[in-house]
Order: structure tokens, then C-alpha cells, then sequence
């Protein structure tokens, strides 16, 4: 019967040559097309892991008031750094709402993700607006251990020395940190006019490490940055110490999960914007 004559077909892939494994491997992967209705643009993506699927299917759901961030904000000309940019959702949104004099910097430490960013990228044929940096955003220029706390794409939680500790990393890499300071001042990047920070935890290092850049004459207009739980106080007087006020506040996702596990969520942890104070 038909299931018979399945499972002899299963049999014999065995025989199959290993390439063809691999070139089996590579087929099944999932490519995901998603249209945003404001404006009609298509947005193509990769997705070699669940975490992946679920950033590509939800990209414009997930985190809506971010997504509405970069619509009111982007310009065309803009420099748009992207840290803690994953599988490169908000930096695809915002390159495609740019011209071909703006630019943005994706920076993506994990390296099965940033595959996955590099991919995304090229799906939608942003290579000459998306820059992608595989080193870490940090408070110091250096290398440092940075913790694996899952391998695969689009998983977030991994960590830079500095940051949450991590008890069963999977894998540990000597990662290569630097400032945004540093970044800007070698010529890395470009000053970036917004910047959007979400690091599970190390926002306000990076703050820290970019001072010269928001004292200075090409201070970004708004910068997006998570909050974890217990430290708005700290990243709000730090950002005041550069010039910025909290401009609003919002949830940082706002996902399928029961409703007892979001509220408990937007207690630890949610999106804050800072804009720089009136002259």
C-alpha cells in the first residue's frame, strides 16, 4: 500500500550520498515573505531555526511601537546602528525606508544569527545599505569572553563579559568589543542619527562607551534602548547626564504568551526612548 511503499523510499535515501544529505539539509529550509500593509513593501527572509521563523513571521507584530519608532523617525539620508540587531528585522525596515545615501550598521555578535542577518539581507538586496558588524557593542575596546547561551538563529540571551552571567553557556568565544565611540572615531561607522540598543542586559555599558558621541555635534536625534528590570533610574540619569530625556516608554514585545507571563514581562523588562533636551 501506499505507507509501504514510503517507508522503502526512506530506506533507500540511506544509500544517498552524503553531499545529497547536506543538499537536503539546505532545500528544507524555510523562506519567509511578509508585506507590511502600511505602505505595501515586502520583506524576504531566511529562517534555518524556529527563533528565526517566529522573528520573520512576527517582525511587524512582535514589537510594534518599535516598528512605528523607525516609521516616524527614519529619514532618507539617516544613519540607522542597529545593536542587538538578530536576525535584522528593524534593520531591514529601516534600510528600505532610506535612499541610497542612508546607511545602516547591524551589529550581531552571535555568529549562527549573523549568518542568518547576512542572508536576510541579501534576500532583500539591501547589501549596499546594511553594514553588518560581527563584534560586540561594549563599554571597552577589547576582547572579552562572550557566552553562548543557544546555537541556533535568531535565539537570543547570549552574553558579552559585563552582562548577565550565564551558568551553562553552550560555547564560550574570545569576541572582539568595542565602543561606539571607538566606532565612530576610527571611521568604523558613520554617526548614526538613531540608534537602537537591545542586549539582554548590557545597555548600559554601551551607553557608557558613547559619550563623546552624544556630547558631541552629531548627537544622534532619538535612541531606542531596552530596560531590564531595577535599572531605569540608572539608564535615565545616565542618559541626563549626556543631555537626553525619557521621551516614552513602551513594551518591549508583545508576543503570544499567556497574558500573567506578558504582564510579569513588561514589569522587567521594556523599550524606553531618550531624545536630547531643548536648546
Amino acid at each position: 500500500d501506499a505507507s509501504l511503499g514510503l517507508l522503502k523510499k526512506i530506506v533507500k535515501l540511506k544509500w544517498l550520498p552524503v553531499r545529497h544529505w547536506f543538499d537536503l539539509r539546505q532545500a528544507m529550509g524555510l523562506h519567509v515573505s511578509v508585506r507590511d500593509p502600511a505602505d505595501g513593501e515586502r520583506y524576504r527572509f531566511v529562517a534555518d531555526s524556529l527563533h528565526s521563523y517566529q522573528r520573520a513571521k512576527e517582525f511587524l507584530s512582535k514589537e510594534p511601537q518599535t516598528i512605528d519608532w523607525l516609521r516616524r523617525n527614519v529619514r532618507p539620508t539617516d544613519v540607522f546602528l542597529d545593536i542587538g540587531a538578530n536576525v535584522g528585522t528593524f534593520s531591514l525596515f529601516a534600510a528600505r525606508h532610506m535612499s541610497a545615501d542612508g546607511h545602516v550598521y547591524a551589529c550581531e555578535p552571535h555568529l549562527p544569527t549573523a549568518v542568518q542577518l547576512l542572508q536576510n539581507v541579501a534576500a532583500n538586496e539591501l547589501q549596499s545599505r546594511v553594514s553588518i558588524i560581527s563584534i560586540a557593542a561594549s563599554g571597552q575596546d577589547g576582547f572579552l569572553p562572550f557566552r553562548y547561551k543557544r546555537w541556533r538563529p535568531g535565539a537570543s540571551g547570549s552574553q558579552l563579559d559585563g552582562g548577565p552571567a550565564l551558568d551553562t553557556p553552550v560555547g564560550v568565544e574570545l569576541k572582539s568589543g568595542m565602543r561606539i565611540d571607538t566606532m565612530v572615531e576610527s571611521g568604523v561607522i558613520r554617526a548614526p542619527n538613531l540608534i537602537k540598543i537591545d542586549t539582554d542586559g548590557l545597555e548600559i555599558a554601551i551607553v557608557s562607551g558613547m559619550k563623546w558621541l552624544l556630547h558631541g555635534p552629531n548627537k544622534p536625534r532619538s535612541i531606542l534602548v531596552e530596560v531590564q528590570q531595577g535599572e531605569l533610574k540608572h539608564q535615565t540619569d545616565l542618559m541626563k547626564s549626556f543631555g537626553y530625556h525619557l521621551a516614552e516608554t513602551h513594551a518591549s514585545s508583545t508576543d503570544g504568551e499567556p497574558q500573567n507571563a506578558k504582564r510579569k514581562q513588561k514589569e522587567a523588562v521594556f523599550n524606553t526612548v531618550f531624545e536630547p533636551d531643548a536648546k
